[in-house]
């Protein structure tokens, strides 16, 4: 019998997950200021969804859902209640894999757009979970991989997860390890790590004030480590509006990833203890801050979540300023 239109998008949304089980699978991508925006069709229209392997749901624009005519059930999330849809069947030959069923089923939660940094929708850790995803950063593709094949020349880093007393994963956010000025810190790998620009940064990134930017995040207590250590280090005072908040951002020249150095790197200064305690609890370790596109545009990185790993391979392997090959074992813990 013919499929209601509620029906079909659940089953097909189900098909492109298996369908896609079995295959590399290129995805409509834009890199755009250090960000990863995906651009799936649905029924002829360009949507927007912006990606963050740090962020803490999926979700998508309310008057999208409602414009469709998806059905709309509330939920009870333990923490309040959430108005959620089938993830959608978007148009063939432009979608993109469904997330894994074991976060809310799969589905989306219905989002204002305050909360979806200016696009329609909203895809993180959770969507990324169970995955292995090829984010070349240089040549501007994301692609879902059937296997983990790290590139060659490429250098390899664990990564950890908070995990239940059962052993499974919860939030799916990942924390690894970088080195600055010789000291290790603990991060959180997080694609989606933006700063919003004012009138004192903007103009320095040939950018207009309030334009977002992919940037990297790091406590006060380092960055002031840093100020202190490195007056030569540029910082742009109140560069990152956070709300009613303004927050510095520093240029550290050399970040080593992977045993790659690459740079210079903009870090955005976040409060004392989003990282070491808030971001802490739905993490393995405490962390000082997370690595993003700032770092992250110097690569291509292929992060395997079922197998705990990411591969870095910077845009010049051979070793210039975006490339160069040190020992990365020699820092201490970051405190």
């Amino acid at each position: 019998m013919p499929l209601t239109r509620p029906l079909m998008i659940a089953c097909l949304a189900l098909g492109l997950a298996a369908g896609h089980s079995h295959a590399d699978v290129p995805l409509p991508a834009r890199f755009e200021a250090d960000q990863v925006w995906l651009v799936p069709r649905l029924d002829g229209r360009e949507l927007r969804l912006f990606t963050d392997t740090g962020g803490g749901w999926n979700a998508i624009g309310r008057e999208i859902a409602e414009a469709a005519g998806w059905p709309i059930e509330v939920v009870d999330t333990g923490q309040g209640e959430l108005a959620v849809v089938p993830f959608p069947a978007f148009d063939e030959g432009h979608g993109i894999p469904a997330p894994p069923a074991h976060f809310m089923q799969g589905r989306l939660a219905l989002a204002e757009p305050a909360r979806l940094f200016g696009g329609d929708g909203f895809l993180g850790g959770r969507w990324f979970a169970d995955g292995i995803w090829d984010f070349d950063y240089p040549a501007g593709t994301l692609t879902r991989r059937d296997a983990a094949v790290p590139p060659a020349g490429s250098h390899a880093v664990p990564l950890g997860f908070q995990v239940d007393a059962a052993g499974r994963r919860t939030t799916h956010f990942p924390s690894m390890d970088i080195v600055v000025d010789g000291e290790t810190l603990p991060v959180l790998l997080d694609t989606g790590a933006t700063a919003h620009l004012t009138e004192n940064s903007a103009p320095l990134f040939g950018r207009e004030p309030d334009d977002m930017m992919g940037v990297s995040f790091i406590e006060q207590e380092v960055f002031e480590r840093w100020v202190r250590r490195h007056p030569d280090w540029r910082v742009i005072e109140a560069g990152d509006r956070k709300g009613p908040q303004l927050r510095r951002m520093i240029e550290v020249p050399a970040v080593t990833i992977a045993g790659y150095t690459v740079g210079p790197v903009w870090f955005s200064e976040q409060p004392a203890g989003a990282f070491q305690q808030y971001m802490a609890t739905m993490m393995d370790r405490p962390t000082w801050g997370a690595i993003g596109g700032s770092a992250l545009k110097h690569f291509r990185v292929l992060v395997d979540y079922p197998g705990a790993t990411a591969h870095f391979l910077p845009a010049d392997a051979a070793g210039d300023a975006t490339g160069r090959h040190t020992d990365a074992g020699d820092g201490k813990a970051g405190g």
